[in-house]
């Protein structure tokens, strides 16, 4: 024992003081039944919701007819505006704070490396209230609102709850919610608070690899040991998987990416070349005109989506800049592919890595399953094929974008107990996603169960006392990578007291074993005990998943706060949505109207097929938008309801 414990790390041990959107018409609802549970994929860029239904599963679009839903959002008139109308503030007033790409922020604490890191490129302010990160949003009247990151994602998550009860015609309180497969414990127990606060009850998280795995159908029983590589390429960031498929079971075997690469990145690449030729062309640098440089973009990307099915593109933008400078320039596949030569390259580190620490060689690999909608570039898949010597083929799919969304509404279907043929819970097993360790001597630590372990996991290790009189210890519980305990998160602390004092040698007092063991279950809690093997004297302590952290969790008045200002906000977006629509119908209504009446070119009759030229140009008008071209109407044709009353025959109380 003197040799093991000569050899063992040294504990740290205290001597004392321990211590409602549009209306969907009732025949083209999906009629799921009460206990449907929402898919959710809440991206870094983009959102999608969908639900099993009519036997299949459907992608919900939003109330602008859009699959997806930007991640963006931002303070609008003292509430919070999500998606495409965020986005389009952000074009409207370049200079205001709109929030995206917020996910990194999820269960950090404001000092974390990571997070210094981010802020540095955010283009918002990110600030410290009480050891978390905040964002510092600025609305148009000058007033600022601080927001956790639960908070953002919430009210992302309320946007597709809200979506998807418009289409389905009813209330929606469950979702299984895909995230990113490096979320650790603190990330994945925020985004269950941000669905707290979004009115949703997140029956399950699960990993986007596994759910996009779920969606082709890996989850049945004839995918017995498949090998899989998830290659996930979205707006920010690059995910790459390797995974086993074994009879509903999952195995995530690695896992690496790239944060700092994706479509987005691609874009700029794109919109900086277009910035060069328009100096070189005009004189002229637009980089600084916000507009100017939001419509570029938009231009840009609408460009890359189409090279990915033809081999060049006219990218257009009339009147670009103030003079009737218009910009007409042809992009070419072979353009687009060597402006972001670099880029492309370095989608291929990660997946090298992810099968170096799986252990697999290429042949080993059964399915390739793309993920995310820069996937669709035929110079990415290119270069997985080629990686894989032309000998693998990719998973085809349509709609790369929408895959983890399709799955995780599976898992639903599975967790709502919806699934005759099936298992009412879905077998996925996890594996630890931070390392958990034991602080020593001098604040360092000694791993205990390492990152990416499949659970359950387990681990004994004989530490040793410090100090020769001690009669009590504690054992601080910390998870993450960094070499010291002040570079980690404290999830708990056990104390063990009463211990005898070790006895006296020769050259002084010896060190006292103490045994430590470490488990981890299949759903995350962490079991500790620590005794001490002489006296037989020992101490069990348990952390339930995600409740742990010193910085982690909402507590229970900072939830039910933002409970009540996103009901607020969501309250505020149905009357706003509620008047933009019936604006619409009136505007729609009164042009139909004029149509069926009038003959010949009169002035109401050009007006009218204007303005219904007009709505067709214009899908997301605002109600303003529809009362002005109402109004302009109505000079042109006379009164609204007249008008009305004259063809339909009815009375005004009747309409």
């Amino acid at each position: 024992m003197a040799t093991a414990a000569a050899t063992a790390a040294t504990l740290l041990l205290a001597v004392s003081g321990l211590a409602s959107g549009l209306v969907v018409p009732a025949d083209e609802r999906c009629h799921s039944t009460d206990n449907a549970v929402l898919g959710i994929d809440i991206g870094a860029t983009y959102s999608c919701v969908a639900v099993y239904c009519k036997g299949r599963v459907e992608i919900i679009p939003n109330d602008q007819g859009n699959r997806l839903t930007p991640s963006w959002v931002a303070e609008g008139g003292g509430r919070l505006v999500v998606g495409e109308a965020a986005k389009e503030q952000a074009a409207g007033s370049p200079g205001r704070a709109v929030v995206h790409d917020f996910m990194r922020l999820l269960g950090k604490k404001f000092g974390d490396d990571d997070v210094q890191r981010e802020m540095t490129r955010l283009p918002y302010a990110v600030v410290d209230m009480e050891g978390k990160p905040h964002v510092r949003v600025e609305a148009a009247d000058g007033d600022v609102r601080v927001l956790s990151p639960e908070e953002i994602a919430a009210a992302v998550l309320a946007k597709m709850k809200e979506t998807a009860e418009a289409h389905l015609g009813r209330t929606v309180s469950s979702a299984v919610v895909a995230v990113p497969v490096y979320f650790n414990d603190a990330q994945r127990r925020a985004i269950s608070d941000a669905g707290g606060i979004a009115g949703l009850d997140v029956m399950r998280i699960v990993s986007e690899p596994i759910a996009a795995a779920v969606a082709y159908g890996l989850d049945n029983a004839k995918s017995d040991g498949k090998r899989v590589v998830v290659f996930d390429l979205g707006g920010e960031t690059l995910d790459v998987t390797a995974l086993v498929a074994d009879n509903g079971f999952f195995d995530v075997l690695a896992t690496n990416g790239d944060g700092h690469l994706g479509g987005e990145g691609f874009d700029q690449r794109v919109v900086n070349h277009f910035v060069d030729l328009i100096k070189r062309k005009h004189g002229r640098d637009i980089s600084g005109d916000g507009r100017a440089m939001h419509r570029l973009r938009r231009e840009c990307e609408r460009a890359k989506h189409a090279l990915s099915a033809q081999h060049q593109v006219r990218v257009e933008i009339e009147a670009l800049l103030d003079g009737g400078v218009d910009l007409s320039e042809t992009l070419t596949r072979a353009q687009f592919e060597e402006l972001n030569d670099d880029l492309f390259a370095r989608t291929m580190a990660p997946l090298r890595k992810t099968m170096a620490d799986a252990g697999l060689e290429k042949g080993d690999i059964d399915e390739i399953i793309p993920v995310g909608g820069s996937t669709r570039i035929p110079k990415v898949q290119q270069l997985i094929r080629d990686y894989f010597d032309g000998k693998k083929e990719i998973v085809k799919v349509n709609n790369p974008d929408e895959t983890v969304a399709y799955g995780a509404a599976v898992i639903g279907r599975h967790v709502a107990g919806d699934d005759d043929d099936k298992p009412t819970m879905l077998d996925l097993p996890s594996f630890l996603s931070d390392t958990i360790s034991i602080e020593t001597a001098g604040g360092a630590v000694t791993p205990m169960i390492p990152r990416r372990s499949r659970l359950p996991a387990e681990r004994t290790h004989v530490f040793t006392t410090y100090l020769g009189r001690q009669t009590a210890v504690a054992i601080n519980v910390f998870q993450g990578e960094g070499s010291t305990a002040k570079d980690n998160t404290l999830l708990g602390r056990l104390e063990l007291t009463g211990i005898p004092p070790a006895s006296v040698w020769n050259w002084g007092w010896r060190w006292r074993p103490i045994q430590v063991t470490v488990k981890v279950d299949e759903l995350g809690d962490i079991h500790v005990e620590a005794a001490d093997e002489g006296s037989g004297k020992s101490e069990r302590l348990s952390i339930v998943s995600g409740e742990g952290h010193e910085h982690g969790r909402l507590s229970k008045e900072e939830i039910d706060r933002m409970i009540r200002e996103v009901a607020e906000d969501l309250v505020e977006e149905e009357r706003i949505v509620k008047e933009r629509v019936d604006a619409l119908n009136m505007l729609e209504t009164y042009i139909v109207k004029n149509t069926a009446v009038t003959g010949g070119e009169t002035d109401c009759e050009a007006k009218a097929r204007a303005a219904s030229e007009w709505l067709d140009g214009n899908p997301a008008a605002e109600k303003e938008d529809y009362e002005e071209k109402l109004k302009e109407l109505e000079d042109a044709c006379g009164p609204f309801m007249a008008a009305v009353h004259e063809t339909s025959g009815l009375g005004h109380d009747e309409l």
